[in-house]
């Protein structure tokens, strides 16, 4: 049978810091940016035809 096993009270957790995801999020914007760009101009394209 397992043995449960407690956490000793004194050990504080350390929490790790959120990773900085600047970089994640200005390739978001421009990958968003250009799938608008595109379906904008091809519905351009479409009108037009």
């Amino acid at each position: 049978m397992a043995k449960p096993t407690l956490q000793d009270p004194k050990v504080e957790t350390t929490s790790k810091e959120a990773p900085f995801l600047k970089g994640t999020f200005i390739a978001v914007l421009f990958i968003g940016a250009f799938l608008i760009v595109s379906w904008v101009g091809v519905w351009g394209l479409f009108l037009n035809r």
